[in-house]
């Protein structure tokens, strides 16, 4: 297992900023986030032929797209409307060209949420044909397709991430436990999904926070590294603090809890400088 950490973590600094904080904590890999929309900024990129020169030129290996049509939930992937479905078919399809283009691993799309007069059996079944359509077209291009669980999506719940992944063959996980634990589920209940994580999320959390100091949450980390190390996970742990005005996520200083993440699992990992 390997350390990275996220651009999400300073988005108040362009992407070359932000690699420059990485390099400076000694890491070697971060994930970005992109858009399909042009006119972005701090450290998102837009998915263009012209940015691919902008993410190898970073000098850094980068494990993961975190991908999003918007800035936000909207269009989502489980859109009722088939014609929202096909264009977002077509962007994500210019997304896994820019990965494979760009030397990215993998691109994480979000699993969607439950729309208006949409019942949730109905939103999860229609994410699961749609990410079954998704994976031929990032496994042709040698990239690796992914979705977060993650709270307010059709998939808050360890249960209904675990029936996502069994019913949708070639789809990776990314862990973050924060999402299932702030919600107050047990960390024994996530366990199962330990065994489809294609990457995995850091940061500390308890019920009802989405995130605390690393000494505040209920997260055993100790416990979650051993069962990746059980189901032979050999990926990312990505380093994921930061401040957003979203359930509470603006409550630590970020570059603390980075760094106190960081020398947390290098003592675990027995990596430690």
């Amino acid at each position: 297992m390997k350390l990275s950490v996220s651009a999400v973590s300073f988005l108040s600094c362009s992407l070359e900023e932000a690699a420059g904080i990485a390099r400076a904590l000694g890491l070697e890999a971060i994930n970005i986030i992109g858009i399909a929309a042009e006119n972005v900024s701090g450290g998102i990129l837009h998915i263009a032929p012209s940015e691919v020169q902008r993410v190898r030129g970073l000098g850094m290996t980068v494990p993961n797209l975190h991908w999003g049509i918007s800035g936000g939930f909207q269009p989502a992937i489980n859109d009722p409307d088939p014609a929202v479905r096909a264009k977002n078919k077509e962007l994500y399809r210019r997304a896994v060209e820019f990965c494979h283009e760009a030397g990215i691993f993998s691109i994480t799309v979000v699993p969607g949420i439950v729309h208006p007069g949409q019942s949730v059996r109905d939103a999860r079944a229609l994410a699961a044909d749609v990410f079954n359509e998704f994976v031929p077209v990032a496994s042709e291009a040698d990239v690796r397709l992914t979705t977060e669980a993650h709270v307010k999506s059709a998939f808050e719940s360890p249960n209904s991430a675990l029936e996502l992944v069994r019913a949708v063959s070639g789809l990776g996980l990314v862990l973050d436990c924060a999402h299932f634990v702030c919600q107050g589920y047990p960390q024994s209940s996530i366990d199962p999904l330990c065994q489809f994580a294609a990457d995995v999320h850091l940061r500390q959390a308890k019920p009802g926070l989405l995130q605390t100091a690393l000494e505040d949450g209920t997260i055993n980390f100790a416990l979650v590294l051993d069962q990746l190390r059980q189901v032979g996970y050999g990926g990312y742990l990505c380093l994921e603090y930061v401040h957003q005005h979203y359930i509470g996520a603006d409550n630590v200083d970020v570059l603390t809890e980075t760094v106190k993440m960081r020398d947390f699992v290098r003592v675990q990992l027995g990596t430690r400088p």
